[in-house]
C-alpha cells in the first residue's frame, strides 16, 4: 500500500493493516493525510477512479465515504454518517466483503442494523430512480401483499417486500420495504447499485434485492400457495380470514381483510398441498429456504382451529424430514393457542417445530386496547399460561411470541420479553408497520429512540438466555435476529432527529 505521510502512529497502524486487508480484497489503496487526520483511500482498479475514505477519530475506525467521479473531476460526498462506528481500532475482525457488494464498496462495518431501526421508525420513500431500475429486474421478489399491505400511496407490485442492507463480516440485514409517503430516507439507484439515502444525514448504505424462487417464478399455481418471505421463509399463510373482523374485534393492527379482498391467493389450505408446495421448492430451491413458516387467521372454534394448524405443520415437517434439506431447514408455526390446553401436546408429534402464541403487547391495558378480540375471547394470563404449557411440549426457547414495538412504552415491551424469556419463551420483537387496512394506520409510529432501547435491552436478554428467533435472518420487520448476533453492539448511530 502507497503512503503518503512518513509519520507513524497509532491510527495510521491501524489504516494500514486495514488497507492490506482491502487489498486482499481486489482493491488498490493509499494511506494519505487530510484536514480530518489520517485515512485510506481505496478504489477498484477495475471500475475506474471511484475513491471511498476510512479515516479514525482516535478509537474507531469510521468510513467516510467519498466517490470522484472523472466526469465532474469533483468528489460528491456519500458520507455514511458522522456517528458511524466501523470497526474498532485494534484487534476488530471486519470479516470479508460479501459476494454481492459492488468490489469498489470498501467494507460497510457493524452499523447496518441501527439504520434497520430507522428504516423501521420511519418508513422509506421510493425515488423514481429505484423504480425504473426494479422494473428490469425481473427475477427479484415482488411485494405480493398476502396478508398485509404497508405501502401507502405507491403501487405495491412495483417494489420489492424487503431489501438487504449489505456490510462485510457478518450477514445482511433483512429490512422491510414499508412506504409511508414523503420521507427523508429513500430508497435510490445511483446508476451502479440500489442504496438507501438519507441526505440530511449524510448517510448511504448499499442494498440488494432478493432473488424470488425459481419455482414460484415458473409454476403460477405453485405462487397461490406460499411465497417468499425475507428472502429465505417459505411462507404460507392459512386460512386468510379471521372471525375477529366478522366481530369487530379484531387486532388494530391487522389488515388481513382488506388485503384478502384485494388479493387472489388460495384462502385455505390442506396438509396435501403444503405438503406437496415444500416437497416442489425444496427439491428447485433448497438452497434458497432456511425455513417453513405457517401463520393464519383464527377460527371461531379455536380448538378445530389450531389442530388444522398442526396438521399443515406436520405436513411441511414430514416434506423436510423426506428432502435433501432435512436438518437444516425448520418449521415454524404461529397460531391461537386452542381452548383446552390438552390439545399442545399434539405438537410433539411434529419434530423440531417452533410454534409461537402471540401477546402483542405485555400490558394488560395495551393488550385490551389492540387485541380485543384476543382479551375478550381468550386473556393475556390465559396465553401465558398456554405458552408455559408450550415450553413444555416442544421445549424451551423453541416456543415463542410476538411483542409489537411501538404500541406500548418500550419499558414495557422489555419487561415482557424479560418476562417471557425466563419461562423460556423465545420473545419476538417486531416494530409496529403501519397496514394500509388497519384501524390503526398511520396513526402510530415507534420512535428510532424506543426502538434504540428495545434493541439494546433485547440484546442484553440474548446474553444471558439461549434465545431463537424465530426468523432465522429473514425478519424484515423483527430485531431479534440482530440482536442475536451482536449487531446492536457499540453503541447506536447518532439517527437521532431523523424523520
Amino acid at each position: 500500500m502507497a503512503v503518503d505521510t512518513p509519520r507513524t502512529s497509532d491510527a495510521q497502524q491501524a489504516l494500514t493493516a486495514f488497507g492490506e486487508l482491502l487489498e486482499r480484497q481486489g482493491l488498490r489503496t493509499r494511506l494519505v493525510s487530510t484536514k480530518d487526520g489520517p485515512a485510506v483511500r481505496c478504489w477498484d482498479p477495475r471500475r475506474g477512479v471511484h475513491v471511498q475514505e476510512i479515516g479514525h477519530d482516535g478509537a474507531w475506525l469510521t468510513w467516510r465515504a467519498r466517490r470522484l467521479t472523472s466526469e465532474t473531476s469533483r468528489e460528491r460526498d456519500l458520507q455514511v454518517g458522522a456517528g458511524l462506528v466501523a470497526a474498532q481500532a485494534r484487534g476488530a475482525d471486519v470479516g470479508t466483503v460479501p459476494a454481492s457488494m459492488p468490489a469498489s464498496m470498501p467494507a460497510s462495518m457493524p452499523g447496518a442494523a441501527w439504520v434497520k431501526l430507522a428504516l423501521l421508525a420511519h418508513g422509506v420513500a421510493v425515488d423514481d430512480s429505484f423504480t425504473a431500475w426494479f422494473a428490469g429486474e425481473t427475477a427479484a421478489v415482488r411485494r405480493r401483499n398476502f396478508y398485509n399491505s404497508p405501502v401507502h400511496h405507491h403501487d405495491a407490485a412495483a417494489l420489492p417486500q424487503e431489501i438487504r442492507l449489505l456490510h462485510p463480516g457478518q450477514v445482511p440485514v433483512t429490512v422491510a420495504v414499508n412506504v409511508y409517503g414523503a420521507g427523508e430516507w429513500r430508497l435510490v439507484h445511483d446508476g451502479t447499485q440500489p442504496a438507501v439515502w438519507c441526505e440530511r444525514l449524510g448517510i448511504t448504505w448499499p442494498v440488494e434485492v432478493p432473488a424470488d424462487l425459481g419455482s414460484l417464478r415458473q409454476d403460477p399455481d405453485l405462487a397461490q400457495l406460499c411465497n417468499l418471505y425475507g428472502g429465505s421463509a417459505l411462507s404460507f399463510f392459512s386460512p386468510r380470514s379471521c372471525y375477529f373482523f366478522s366481530d369487530g374485534t379484531q387486532c388494530r393492527f391487522c389488515s388481513l381483510a382488506g388485503t384478502a379482498a384485494q388479493t387472489a391467493y388460495a384462502n385455505r389450505l390442506t396438509p396435501a398441498q403444503v405438503g406437496a408446495a415444500v416437497q416442489a421448492v425444496l427439491a428447485a430451491d433448497g438452497d434458497r429456504v432456511n425455513q417453513v413458516m405457517i401463520v393464519g387467521g383464527n377460527e371461531r372454534n379455536l380448538d378445530h382451529g389450531f389442530r388444522r394448524h398442526v396438521e399443515l405443520a406436520r405436513a411441511a415437517a414430514e416434506a423436510v424430514a423426506a428432502s435433501p434439506a432435512s436438518g437444516r431447514v425448520s418449521v415454524h408455526l404461529v397460531t391461537m393457542p386452542p381452548a383446552d390446553h390438552g390439545l399442545i401436546d399434539e405438537l410433539a408429534s411434529v419434530g423440531g417445530v417452533h410454534v409461537g402464541f402471540n401477546l402483542e403487547a405485555w400490558s394488560r391495558s395495551a393488550f385490551e386496547q389492540i387485541a380485543p378480540g384476543k382479551a375478550a375471547d381468550y386473556g393475556h394470563d390465559r396465553i401465558v399460561e398456554a405458552l408455559g404449557r408450550l415450553v413444555q411440549v416442544v421445549g424451551a426457547f423453541r416456543a415463542h411470541s410476538i411483542l409489537i414495538a411501538g404500541l406500548e412504552p418500550a419499558a414495557s415491551t422489555l419487561e415482557g420479553a424479560a418476562a417471557l424469556a425466563a419461562m423460556g419463551v423465545s420473545p419476538i420483537i417486531n416494530a409496529y408497520h403501519s397496514d394500509v387496512h388497519s384501524a390503526l394506520g398511520l396513526s402510530v409510529r415507534p420512535s428510532y429512540e424506543s426502538l434504540v432501547q428495545i434493541a439494546v435491552g433485547l440484546s442484553q436478554l440474548h446474553r444471558r438466555y439461549p434465545i431463537q428467533p424465530y426468523w432465522k435472518g429473514c425478519g424484515r420487520n423483527a430485531l431479534d435476529y440482530e440482536a442475536s448476533h451482536g449487531m446492536f453492539a457499540g453503541g447506536p448511530l447518532a439517527l437521532g432527529g431523523a424523520r
